[in-house]
């Protein structure tokens, strides 16, 4: 909220994400699914597999931020 009072009283862009939640929704589930794998390695499982999966999820994500907000 404060980034957004900023920016409008600054007239920088403001931008609005269509399906917002649903990429937040997406977002906090994978970051789950790696804190899950994190703590599953920790404790001696092999999860290698689960990892690579979880990370490959998150770089699609971010992806898909960095395109709706003009990133690379």
């Amino acid at each position: 909220m404060t980034e957004f009072i900023i920016r409008a009283i600054n007239d920088k862009p403001i931008i609005a994400v269509e399906n917002a939640g649903e990429i937040l929704t997406e977002l906090k589930r994978q970051g789950n699914n790696l804190n899950q794998a994190v703590r599953n390695n920790y404790y001696g499982i092999e999860t290698e597999r689960e990892l690579k999966g979880c990370i490959g999820e998150l770089k699609n994500l971010y992806r898909k931020i960095a395109s709706v907000v003009g990133g690379a």
